[in-house]
């Protein structure tokens, strides 16, 4: 079983509106209500590619009520810890005119030491039950910056292969205690190591100079520019074919569900990662967030191209 932890879940709306512009009233049709955050994200996915999977966090008041039962309506096992405040609101705004993508993106409720204290516990159970625990996004006030730092090594304790998408100081503690895979996007990883990254040389070489610290695999996600996947031994870069994005909002989230996926379905090395990226890809054509077509997954893993770099 795959289990994913979204400490600081939201409700996701994804308006659409051509050439939008500051200062401006807008009437909209069309609008996607989902539920979200990266770690719900990824289990929307997984899901859909036909995983076993458990959703696992924070939730509070009328919205976290919401986020459970969509969870559940998809068939998606849930373990989340209630808290006294309110589980937050995402809102993206597509653009398909100016092809912008404009997000607004709430903070999140607080949390206190005994529900941290009761989420703990509640994890060290679930555990017992997962192969792969994917925790990720951004996290709620009141929560230490060495929670997935703390996390990683309780999974490693009990065997559970544990993956981290996180930004900033929670990365940067995430990745002292060694967990198998991190996903940083090019603009996270420009902040960990602390200077702008202007080519693929200087990427790999901190790509790999992470997995000199312990982290087995480093996944650098590039946008429309594919994937760079990076190990002590081998660096590779994928790049799925040119598509028209619908919303690429979530397509990291895919991609992570889809390497989680194909590590579950004993996959290569170089095929999880062509099956990662086509997934990011498909996320992309859609406008929902998280979600997926096993269609267009398969038809673009087949043509996702890989190249050696190191």
């Amino acid at each position: 079983m795959i289990t994913t932890v979204t400490l600081n879940p939201a409700i996701d709306r994804s308006y659409i509106i051509g050439n939008f512009q500051l200062d401006n009233k807008y009437r909209i049709n069309d609008v996607t209500v989902t539920v979200g955050g990266k770690g719900i994200n990824v289990a929307k996915t997984a899901s859909i590619l036909g995983q076993k999977i458990n959703a696992t966090g924070f939730l509070g008041g009328l919205s976290g009520e919401y986020i459970k039962r969509e969870l559940v309506k998809l068939g998606i096992s849930t373990s989340f810890v209630n808290i006294d405040g309110e589980s937050r609101n995402f809102t993206a705004i597509i653009d398909p005119v100016n092809k912008t993508e404009t997000t607004v993106n709430e903070v999140g409720p607080f949390v206190t030491k005994v529900e941290l204290t009761r989420f703990i516990k509640e994890y060290i159970k679930i555990l017992k039950y997962s192969k792969i625990i994917i925790a990720s996004g951004s996290v709620p006030k009141g929560v230490p910056k060495t929670i997935y730092r703390d996390m990683v090594k309780i999974a490693k304790d009990n065997n559970v292969i544990p993956i981290i998408d996180a930004s900033g100081k929670f990365l940067e503690e995430a990745i002292k205690a060694k967990p198998y895979m991190i996903k940083p996007n090019i603009s996270e990883l420009r902040d960990l190591v602390g200077y702008d990254l202007k080519n693929e040389f200087e990427i790999v070489h901190e790509s790999r100079y992470i997995c000199k610290q312990g982290v087995e695999i480093v996944v650098i996600s590039l946008g429309s520019e594919g994937a760079i996947f990076a190990t002590k031994e081998r660096v590779f870069k994928a790049k799925a074919p040119e598509i028209t994005p619908v919303n690429t909002v979530g397509s990291g989230d895919a991609l992570v569900a889809g390497y989680a996926t194909a590590l579950i379905e004993n996959y290569t090395f170089e095929d999880a990662i062509k099956y990662g990226v086509a997934c990011g890809t498909a996320n992309a054509l859609e406008k929902e967030i998280g979600y997926v077509d096993k269609k267009n997954v398969e038809r673009l893993y087949k043509n996702i191209q890989l190249l050696r770099l190191e």
